[in-house]
């Protein structure tokens, strides 16, 4: 019998999916709200299949919980609950350990697909990314001689820049014109694929990083 753990702060997404899910899988659905309740769920000797998590409750650009997060999963996967996703979102869920993406507004028989998907094995990803054409990406000065790019994309530059400029989640949200939750996820790769502690450490880097690129 299947064991899914649905994370979100929002009750009544949690309610609504749930509600789906018992009607069409055979399992336990289990809804918690706020990260610590999640990590708990985790280590019940219970075996759980699937962790559906919400954007919003995972802690802003904090890779210790996001590290907790792991570890607690172990083999379990992970889907993540976006306001809005993109080709840049979607490889920043992978590169922190995520399965896959749903969007908070989709169907609930994708949202179902989703959760068929990620449990087959598969890595999932909404019609809406997978039905944009790559458009070619504007010319960009190559870095000076010794920096390092770190594989950072050009979302995740641009964020990392307004970090460095002091700029908060929902200050970098509004100047990029993005959910302030996707904010967070971008923040949270950046830190990890930048090897940091924090947001004031990637800071710090961004200068140096960016010298000719932004």
């Amino acid at each position: 019998m299947l064991r899914i753990i649905i994370a979100d702060e929002q009750k009544s997404f949690r309610t609504v999916l749930r509600r789906s899910l018992e009607s069409n899988l055979s399992g336990v659905v289990v809804e918690v709200s706020n990260p610590s309740d999640l990590i708990n769920s985790l280590r019940s000797p219970l075996k759980t299949d699937l962790v559906i998590v919400g954007s919003r409750l995972l802690p802003a650009g904090d890779p210790t919980y996001l590290a907790a997060l792991k570890r607690a999963a172990g083999t379990v996967r992970l889907l993540l609950v976006v306001p809005h996703a993109s080709a840049d979102l979607f490889q920043d869920a992978l590169s922190l350990g995520f399965h896959g993406l749903i969007l908070r507004r989709q169907r609930h028989e994708e949202m179902l697909e989703a959760i068929r998907t990620t449990l087959d094995g598969r890595l999932y990803a909404p019609d809406a990314i997978l039905a944009v054409k790559p458009t070619a990406a504007p010319a960009m000065r190559q870095p000076e001689r010794g920096a390092r790019t770190f594989g950072l994309t050009l979302r995740q530059r641009e964020v990392l820049a307004l970090i460095g400029k002091g700029l908060s989640n929902r200050e970098i949200a509004s100047a990029l014109s993005i959910a302030e939750a996707t904010v967070k996820i971008h923040v949270s790769a950046v830190i990890r694929m930048l090897g940091v502690r924090n947001r004031t450490e990637a800071a710090l880097l961004a200068p140096t990083i960016l010298k000719g690129q932004v």
